[in-house]
């Protein structure tokens, strides 16, 4: 589980896998990353739906590896355990990839 602190930029990296393996998403017309509460009956949304970039740094589709980039403006969200969606859109088809846990922790450096 990755920790990442309030205030911070976050980089939030998550390879997609299909049977273990990294799933080449590079011909996706649009990836969306969203960050929701550990609840999976009724998830609140903490940091809001976001386009995500190909070029972003350490991004590699085709290997599946996928950065959700998020500004320190929206990290200001309460401490705990929440979870990272995914969805892909390739050739007119969404597919949402099972949530990644993160560690948020309150962050005291300003």
């Amino acid at each position: 589980m990755s920790v990442f602190f309030t205030g911070d930029d976050w980089d939030i990296a998550v390879t997609l896998k299909t049977d273990g393996t990294p799933t080449d998403v590079s011909g996706a017309t649009e990836i969306k990353g969203v960050v929701v509460s550990d609840d999976s009956n009724s998830p609140t949304v903490l940091v809001a739906e976001t386009v995500l970039s190909a070029v972003a740094t350490g991004a590699d589709w085709s290997n599946g590896l996928v950065v959700f980039e998020v500004p320190s403006a929206s990290t200001g969200i309460i401490a705990g355990s929440h979870l990272v969606e995914i969805q892909v859109e390739e050739g007119g088809k969404k597919k949402t990839w099972p949530r990644v846990k993160i560690n948020v922790k309150i962050g005291t450096i300003s």
